[in-house]
Formats: C-alpha cells, structure tokens, sequence
C-alpha cells in the first residue's frame, strides 16, 4: 500500500508517521519528476516511485535507511562519511552533497550547513515555497535536536542562530509539526 503525502505547499508535500521514531519525509513534485528530502526508517510502505533524487539532512538511521538501493541521485553533507555511530546509518548509494543551489523546476533550493545535531546536519530552504526542511537542527515551538549523539551544542547554538536570518515562510522539520515563521 502507497504512502499518502499531504500537500503543504506548491508542489510539496509531507509524510509523517509519530508511531515511532521515523522521520517525517518530504515530497517536492514537479514536471513529473521527484525529489525527497529525507527518507524515514525504511519501515515505512514503499513510496510507489523512485525519486529522481534524495536529499539527506543528515545520517541518523531515522532519516536515512529508508533509501533503496535502486535509487541513483541520493545526496549526504560530506561530513557525514567521516562520522561513525550506532545511529549513524549512510547509504551505499549515498554521494557527498556539493552543497550548491539546486533548481528543480520552480523550486531553487539552497543548502546550509548546520552542523550540532551532527557534523554533517543541514538545512535546506526553498527559495520558492519558503519551506525550511530542518531535518533534526530546528523543531517547531523553539525545540532542537539532540546534540548527544555525535553532535555539539556549540555548534547547535550558532546554527539555530543562522537558521533565524533566512527567509523562510514555514518550518518543515525532521519531527513533529510544521510551524509558519511569525
């Protein structure tokens, strides 16, 4: 059975599940092609589609071992290939992301580094949609992710710091809720 994907913006959509620690993956269509961000724990149904590609915002198991081995474009913050951990889960087909504005038909979507939750964590705002997908740096109602686990909270701080200055419209994070920029 198909996942349903919930629109929340022209052309993107949403797929979350708070059964377990998965998480939320989104869909950005356009032209008939399609890009992921994030991939959930590979416990959820197959997608139906193989995505022309896949953005990870970074390596923890939860956003990144639903990626199948068929899939050909799946992009990782190169950081992450250095970093290893019982979360850390990177993909075989997994290539390091050039980090450089990428244009997908209407939709220019620009890449931050934000390392803290991990070295490798990043950010990516639709300059189209105004959607931030967060992944696990920013959470909705001020939260963020754990710097526990390979992360620091230095860095954190001066990530979540830059997070503020962009331009965005709606929060998509990693977890939990969506949340429109006040």
């Amino acid at each position: 059975m198909m996942p349903m994907f919930e629109k929340i913006a022209p052309g993107t959509f949403t797929l979350r599940t708070d059964a377990r620690t998965c998480g939320t993956v989104y869909l950005i269509e356009e032209g008939g092609k399609r890009l992921l961000v994030d991939s959930g724990d590979g416990k959820l149904p197959d997608f139906g589609f193989v995505p022309d590609m896949c953005i990870l915002t970074h390596g923890h198991y939860d956003h990144s071992r639903g990626v199948r081995p068929e899939w050909t474009e799946v992009l990782l913050h190169p950081s992450e290939f250095n970093f290893s951990g019982q979360y850390i889960h990177i993909p075989k087909n997994a290539k390091p992301s050039p980090m450089k504005p990428l244009k997908f038909g209407l939709h220019l979507l620009e890449f931050f580094h934000t390392p803290g939750h991990t070295d490798g964590s990043i950010c990516i705002l639709d300059m189209f949609t105004g959607c931030l997908f967060s992944g696990d740096t920013k959470f909705a109602d001020g939260g963020y992710g754990r710097t526990d686990l390979g992360g620091s909270d230095e860095k954190m701080q001066e990530s979540l710091r830059l997070l503020e200055k962009l331009p965005y419209r709606l929060l998509c994070p990693g977890h939990g809720d969506l949340e429109a920029k006040v």
